[in-house]
């Protein structure tokens, strides 16, 4: 006799924009789609309400592209850690439905080295670069 069981169901890789790295982005690698950017900037009410009406029970969520790897420099450095600061706000206000891979400065291995640890002490479950 097959039994159903209750498992969450957990979508990896849900992508979301910060509003001060993605203004790093314009033109050509920028989003135009009104609907989409509503969308990746939210991660309130509205992504909420669309994950209970999908019957997803948590998002990993992501820093859509692009993302901080196309950074240089140490604002580049300083720019990531702000933003994983904000990501880890939202994860923290809604545990049960969020958790979160950071972004990385790609283009300076030892502060991408260093943020992931920062990161992960402070709960991410990995990065998505």
């Amino acid at each position: 006799m097959l039994r159903t069981l209750k498992c969450p169901v957990i979508a990896l890789e849900e992508h979301y924009w910060d509003n001060e790295l993605a203004a790093r982005f314009v033109g050509a690698e920028g989003v135009r789609d009104p609907e989409m950017l509503k969308r990746l900037y939210d991660v309130g009410e509205l992504r909420l309400s669309e994950m209970d009406e999908a019957g997803i029970d948590m998002q990993i969520l992501s820093h859509g592209a692009p993302s901080a790897q196309k950074l240089t420099g140490t604002d580049a450095v300083d720019l990531t850690r702000r933003v994983n600061d904000r990501l880890q706000a939202v994860v923290a206000a809604n545990p049960t439905r969020f958790a979160a891979f950071a972004a990385l400065p790609t283009s300076d291995p030892k502060a991408a080295a260093a943020e992931l640890e920062r990161t992960t002490k402070l709960g991410f479950k990995g990065s998505r670069t």
